[in-house]
């Protein structure tokens, strides 16, 4: 009986590699926004449809994002590995005070959007990339990552038995979507008038005497406006998961489809956004498995409690396509029974503000490690000055009206931070220098030392001497072409030794682009068009055969 639940077990893996049967895959993300969801918890939260995803999937309520803003976390979830190993680590590359730049990954590493595509899936992302190897808006990326980067509903332009995966960005809940007033930029006004035309057409019901003001904020008017106009741009974003959903359904493909839903980091609340506390990385994690593909018995309305890394989706994904995990991702498939003791997230430059913390988290404990001393927690970011909490919270600061747990945000941080979360969600009282947690805490900092040395090949470097790295003299570097050679009707391409690694694709028309992977039969009066590209480079020439 074992042997044939083993073989009924490969069989069915052997399915969905070979067969065009596999699953869609649909992650929805989430800009800027932490688990405020009603069926898990949140009271205050309206998310009917959200709350549908929870009773009709599993949640994995541990689940955490590699830095608390979203290039840095996007890198990390595109290719499976932390964003400081491929220099991706600072708060943007192509926006900071260093001539702009790129991350260039070392040659292997492809997002896995690629590697789907590479196994015939259809691919699709809408509007916003974002991935430090990458500028923000499409066209910016490599373009073998994606088959199409600007349809909402990109899978209407896929071949009719072909499988797709998708990531479909939704900004409402962006930290802009909660500025009022003058802003401080053109830039600044510009974006935030464009989080508005998201919003005009939506209710916004919840009022601000019915939020809860947690204990690191003052409970203020400008504060509780704030808060409630993040529960009600989450309302929104509801709304329009509902919309995908409806869309999945109208064209009969949600019961051939994994849905998952996923933030890129917490909310753009301050002390949320872009800090290593569970307030700035832990995110919801939904994922809802169609009865035919469920080899994972993942039961409706069902709740985890294992630690997830953002680094862990990429591997997942792969997984459920049946496509092994290549060797160089730092996460496992949350699928497998392994799992992770520990969670890890880094904090680098913000706009342009130097600063460098690390963190490890256990189930219970998390252990922040502050690398540069005299830097405080509420450094004054442009663009987050911008919100009316944080004015307020500026004011009451000069005026000496914060209290002792409000204050800490805006001092010194510390070398070492220990916090107990189960005791201490909130993360205020900092056990590191308390009797009776030294075992912990020397746990915890063994744990953080030995991933700092792992995946800190492009830590050590300044950002000047990383940016002059990838692009030398500040000038982004251009693909080769790649070298061709015909033989009996056969094309073979191959990229240039200064350009290995670069991903090689081909076209019938010069506009929809196939990777390349193997050889090619050339067919009498055909033109095909060949380029290659280098994350973090510029495209190469275009090389033409045909007539």
């Amino acid at each position: 009986m074992y042997k044939f639940f083993l073989f009924a077990f490969y069989i069915s893996c052997s399915y969905l590699l070979f067969s065009d049967s596999r699953p869609n895959i649909l992650i929805i993300m989430a800009d800027d926004m932490s688990p405020k969801i009603k069926a898990l918890g949140d009271n205050v939260a309206l998310t009917p449809t959200l709350d549908n995803l929870v009773k009709s999937g599993k949640s994995y309520t541990n689940a955490f994002t590699t830095a608390g803003v979203c290039a840095c976390s996007r890198s990390a979830l595109l290719t499976g590995k932390n964003q400081i190993s491929i220099g991706a680590m600072h708060m943007r590359t192509s926006s900071g005070p260093q001539v702009p730049y790129l991350a260039v990954p070392d040659m292997n590493i492809k997002a896995f959007p690629e590697i789907l595509r590479k196994y015939g899936y259809f691919t699709f992302t809408n509007d916003k990339l974002d991935y430090q190897f990458s500028g923000i808006f499409p066209g910016t990326g490599p373009f073998t990552i994606w088959n199409s980067e600007s349809e909402k509903y990109g899978w209407r332009s896929k071949k009719p038995e072909q499988p797709f995966f998708g990531i479909i960005n939704l900004i409402v809940t962006h930290e802009s979507g909660m500025f009022v007033g003058e802003m401080n930029s053109i830039e600044t006004n510009a974006i935030k008038l464009l989080q508005q035309s998201t919003q005009i057409q939506y209710e916004s019901p919840i009022e601000p005497d019915t939020v809860v003001v947690p204990p690191f904020l003052p409970d203020t008017k400008e504060v509780r406006n704030d808060i409630a106009r993040a529960y009600n741009n989450i309302f929104i974003l509801d709304q329009q998961v509902g919309e995908i959903i409806d869309a999945l359904r109208s064209d009969e493909l949600l019961k051939d489809t994994i849905v998952i839903f996923t933030s890129d980091h917490g909310d753009g609340l301050p002390r949320y956004k872009r800090e290593l506390f569970d307030s700035g990385i832990n995110v919801p994690l939904i994922m809802v498995v169609p009865d035919k593909y469920n080899l994972w018995n993942i039961h409706p309305n069902t709740k985890s409690e294992r630690l997830i890394s953002f680094l862990d989706i990429a591997p997942t994904i792969l997984d459920i396509a049946g496509i092994s995990k290549p060797y160089y991702m730092d996460g496992q498939s949350f699928l497998s029974k392994e799992e992770n003791k520990y969670i890890f997230a880094a904090r680098d430059r913000l706009d342009n503000h130097y600063g460098k913390t690390r963190a490890v988290r256990s189930k219970q404990y998390k252990l922040i490690k502050n690398f540069s001393p005299g830097i405080v927690g509420a450094q004054e970011l442009s663009f987050r000055e911008n919100l009316q909490s944080m004015k307020k919270m500026r004011s009451m600061l000069k005026n000496d009206q914060l209290n002792k747990v409000q204050k800490i945000w805006f001092n010194e941080i510390p070398e070492l931070q220990l916090y107990d979360l189960k005791n201490d969600p909130n993360e205020i009282v900092n056990l590191a220098y308390q009797d009776g947690f030294q075992e912990v805490l020397a746990e915890l900092e063994t744990e953080l030392d030995v991933w700092i040395s792992k995946n800190n090949f492009h830590g050590e470097l300044s950002e000047e001497s990383l940016s002059e790295k990838f692009w030398p003299s500040g000038k982004q570097p251009i693909t080769d072409k790649p070298t061709i050679v015909i033989d009996s009707n056969l094309l073979t391409i191959e990229n240039k030794k200064d350009s290995e690694g670069a991903s090689i694709g081909y076209s019938y028309d010069g506009n929809n682009w196939n990777i390349y992977e193997k050889p090619l039969k050339i067919k009498p009066n055909e033109n095909i068009f060949i380029k290659a590209v280098k994350y973090g480079w510029l495209e190469s020439e275009i090389i033409f055969i045909g007539k």
